[in-house]
């Protein structure tokens, strides 16, 4: 039993006024299709992903220790569009490799913080009481701490690693989601439909399945949306403090960490700026997309844009 169809009036050649029914999946996506920057965003992800899934590993790993290699800067070599880094290895290459490793890290760490926030959420809002209490404050602590602090001493203790990066982040993460979730349960355990379900006997877990994740999507995407912009920064700040992937394998986060050497920073800007480039458009694009989500699914409002 979900939540009622949106109706238009359409008035027909008789003079006649009937009602035609739009759900609220379609008002929603031409909500989100009117909101320009959202899809400006949508492209730009879009592109970067193609980019991305075209790079080639295997150039982005192979070294060329050659006079007159390293450290070659763009159009000095030919089939080095953006010049070679100090090994030798195709920045270009490692750039796309690098969004690609940046993008997976994104999508699997907001995974698991997703799926932790909503069993946490739905369980606290669900069955209220002391159950809600005690996972509210357990949430309370966790927000209590910054971060980005979190970040850097589960890195550490637990050490660097693509794998221990996506963990961490996913288990840090997570909070926000559980109290967002957790306030559209509420809510809707007031609503009519979930009242007659609860009055014919509908059992927990049926009503949890059927009734209320149904009825909490938009939200859930809207938060996911959020987080891979949120984790994209994350990643690229414990790369860049040497926590994060570890080289040769390259992000996004790790290729701007070589401006730690000043040399780099200063002289050889085509080794990091490409990188950090994408890390900011990737970043405002999500945002862009993320803000499109989240006024397409606001019920609240009573005009389209």
């Amino acid at each position: 039993m979900a939540q009622g169809d949106l109706a238009a009036p359409l008035r027909l050649e008789s003079g006649t006024v009937a009602v035609k029914s739009e759900s609220p999946g379609r008002r929603a996506l031409r909500r989100f299709l009117r909101h320009r920057l959202a899809i400006v965003g949508l492209i730009t992800i879009g592109l970067i992903a193609v980019l991305a899934l075209i790079g080639s590993e295997e150039a982005a790993l192979k070294q060329n220790l050659r006079l007159g290699f390293p450290n070659q800067p763009p159009g000095k070599l030919a089939g080095y569009l953006l010049g070679t880094d100090a090994l030798g290895r195709d920045v270009l290459a490692r750039t796309l490799v690098g969004g690609r490793i940046s993008i997976l890290v994104a999508i699997i760490s907001v995974a698991i913080a997703t799926g932790i926030g909503t069993t946490i959420g739905v369980i606290a809002g669900y069955a209220g009481g002391w159950v809600d209490m005690a996972l509210m404050r357990f949430v309370d602590i966790v927000l209590s701490f910054p971060t980005i602090l979190l970040l850097l001493v589960m890195a550490f203790l637990i050490g660097p690693g693509l794998a221990t990066m996506m963990i961490i982040i996913g288990l840090v993460t997570w909070a926000p989601g559980a109290r967002i979730i957790r306030g559209q349960v509420l809510a809707l355990r007031e609503t009519t439909f979930i009242e007659a379900a609860r009055v014919i006997g509908v059992s927990g877990p049926r009503m949890i399945g059927t009734h209320i994740l149904p009825n909490i999507v938009a939200p859930l995407v809207v938060f996911a949306t959020f987080g891979v912009a949120s984790v994209i920064v994350f990643e690229a700040s414990l790369s860049y403090l040497g926590l994060g992937v570890q080289p040769p394998t390259p992000s996004w986060g790790n290729l701007v960490h070589q401006t730690r050497v000043v040399t780099v920073l200063e002289r050889q800007v085509w080794q990091w700026a490409p990188a950090a480039v994408f890390i900011v458009l990737m970043v405002l694009a999500v945002n862009f997309v993320g803000d499109g989500l989240r006024d397409a699914f606001d019920q609240r409002a009573t005009s389209d844009r």
